[in-house]
């Protein structure tokens, strides 16, 4: 009853995190989406996982994840051979891709490869997509557990989970059958665990505002998980004519 108790709370964290999660996101502005996603990229094929690999496995990106076409198109110019997800009934496979054209309408509405070349490979660089990530590279996706699925049938695949920095917490509920990445790339860098706040103000207020109605409930609380000073945050926003409201803990 014990572990059905603490099955049930983790759900229900992990529901809350993506609900605060997919609201930052609707908020980032064109512009910032395609700067840190830009950032993000540029990450990407630095790292030694990237230059190494033949094979990229990597997902498409909707409701304003970090944009992943870009890294897809320089695979093809690098050589590499480029594989994307499709949903097989409650399990998934990848299948290779060259050209946008071979994309179809796929479950959950995200374009899927036509029937194919299958990977079959035992090692690649598989890029995840993911709601949030921890400081131990455990990542909460959208529930449905099929990229869990898969890498516990492909062990010897490097795992690299790409993000926004906002999406960066200290720690994440998890289940035995989570399965941490091996890499995490932000536009702050790669493996940049510590938590870092947007610079900019209207970014900065909607990570902060979001937060703290959703997850952590006071100002207090968010500085102290994330160790950031209470001040700073507080004169940054003042800046943009927003003050804190303790009462009803959010910038008014």
């Amino acid at each position: 009853m014990v572990r059905l108790r603490i099955w049930v709370k983790n759900l229900e964290t992990k529901q809350v995190i993506r609900t605060c999660i997919y609201e930052i996101r609707e908020h980032l502005t064109p512009s910032q989406w395609e700067m840190m996603t830009s950032r993000i990229g540029r990450n990407v094929f630095f790292h030694p996982a990237y230059r190494q690999a033949e094979d990229i496995l990597c997902y498409l990106d909707i409701r304003r994840e970090v944009g992943t076409r870009g890294i897809i198109e320089k695979a093809w110019k690098d050589g590499k051979r480029t594989w994307i997800p499709k949903v097989m009934g409650k399990e998934m496979e990848f299948f290779r891709l060259t050209a946008w054209e071979d994309l179809s309408p796929g479950a959950f509405g995200i374009p899927e490869p036509k029937d194919g070349e299958r990977f079959q490979e035992k090692q690649g660089l598989v890029v995840l997509p993911g709601t949030a990530y921890d400081a131990s590279g455990y990542r909460i996706g959208y529930g449905g557990g099929y990229y869990d699925r898969y890498l516990a049938k492909h062990p010897e695949l490097t795992k690299m989970g790409i993000g926004f920095s906002f999406q960066l917490f200290p720690t994440l509920p998890k289940e035995p059958c989570d399965i941490p990445v091996d890499i995490v790339i932000t536009e702050e860098g790669v493996n940049q665990m510590e938590i870092k706040l947007p610079k900019d103000p209207m970014l900065l207020l909607s990570v902060v505002n979001t937060k703290i109605r959703d997850y952590y409930h006071t100002l207090d609380a968010l500085c102290e998980d994330m160790c950031v000073e209470k001040e700073a945050i507080i004169s940054q926003l003042k800046g943009i004519d927003y003050e804190y409201d303790e009462s009803r803990h959010q910038f008014v």
